[in-house]
């Protein structure tokens, strides 16, 4: 979870915790491309919005190395306009929700991530 907004950040984190998650919680672009080699999540919920680096630079870097290539990462944020969501698309990101975060959206998300697929004779 990487957010600014210190308890918008925490909170969602205890959320995810209570619903069996691993988290962690970074409050700018610099401390989440520190901590995601080490903490190697399988998904980021990352603010647009930050200081210093905004979220779709984050993104970008975060694509750029080896742990973050394959991570889901959704874009958490106020800003919902289309022209936002092609910027979130562009920039890397797998989804784009928007903000006051949806708990009910965020749970069919985890749990459509964490469905193994199902092989086809195409696979």
């Amino acid at each position: 979870m990487v957010d600014d907004n210190v308890d918008a950040a925490e909170t969602l984190a205890a959320v995810l915790d209570m619903m069996g998650h691993a988290t962690h919680v970074a409050h700018d672009g610099a401390q989440a491309l520190a901590v995601a080699p080490q903490f190697l999540p399988d998904v980021i919920f990352l603010d647009i919005g930050l200081p210093g680096m905004n979220g779709y630079e984050v993104a970008r870097a975060l694509r750029r190395i080896p742990a973050g290539a394959k991570v889901v990462l959704v874009a958490l944020t106020g800003w919902g306009a289309e022209n936002d969501r092609s910027q979130s698309s562009a920039a890397g990101f797998d989804h784009h929700l928007t903000k006051p975060a949806n708990l009910l959206a965020i749970g069919e998300l985890l749990a459509a991530l964490s469905t193994p697929k199902i092989p086809t004779d195409h696979d």
